[in-house]
Formats: C-alpha cells, sequence, structure tokens
C-alpha cells in the first residue's frame, strides 16, 4: 500500500521528471538542449499542466538561454508523446519549461 504522505501528482512528477530527463539526455538530438539538468516537475493537482523546472546553467557548453528555451519548444510534443509512450498515463499532461536562473 503506497505511503499516505505524498499524494499520486507528486509520484507523478517524480517520474515525469525521470522520463524527461532520460529523454532529453539519449533522444532529443537539438544541440542546443543537450547537457540541460531537470530539476523538479510541478503537477497540478488536477494533473493537467506540468511545469518542468531547468537549470540555465549548462555545464557542457555556453549556450544562450534564449536558444535552449526555443529547443525545448521545438522539442515538447516530442517529448510529450515519449511521455504518453513511456508512463501510460490516461491523460498526458500539458508541458511547460521554464528556466530557473541561480544568478
Amino acid at each position: 500500500m503506497p505511503s499516505q504522505d505524498f499524494k499520486r501528482s507528486d509520484r507523478i512528477a517524480d517520474l515525469i521528471k525521470v522520463e524527461i530527463s532520460k529523454v532529453l539526455s539519449s533522444e532529443v538530438k537539438d544541440p542546443r538542449v543537450q547537457g540541460i539538468t531537470v530539476l523538479g516537475v510541478q503537477l497540478t493537482p488536477d494533473m493537467k499542466k506540468a511545469d518542468i523546472l531547468i537549470s540555465q546553467s549548462n555545464s557542457f557548453s555556453q549556450i544562450d538561454p534564449s536558444d535552449i528555451k526555443i529547443g525545448l519548444e521545438k522539442a515538447k510534443g516530442f517529448i510529450r508523446k515519449k511521455l504518453s509512450h513511456n508512463l501510460n498515463l490516461r491523460r498526458t499532461p500539458e508541458i511547460f519549461f521554464k528556466i530557473e536562473d541561480f544568478v
């Protein structure tokens, strides 16, 4: 029996974070999104929308954050399709990327 301390949306958010990290590292071929770190996923309680928090500081290259955002927006449909296929959710949440800046 699952722990009552965590809501279902929290568990699904963790699964989405892991899956998006895998997809970005191995399946997305756009060089603008190589080496991006997924910091977390904030999922609405109804699980229709997911905010994907990513790190602005790319450790492998010095790519402009606006280029990273463009690359993520172009790959959004592919990433969502992979989430749908790999997680077997009834409804895959719409994803939005938010760049966290630690300046």
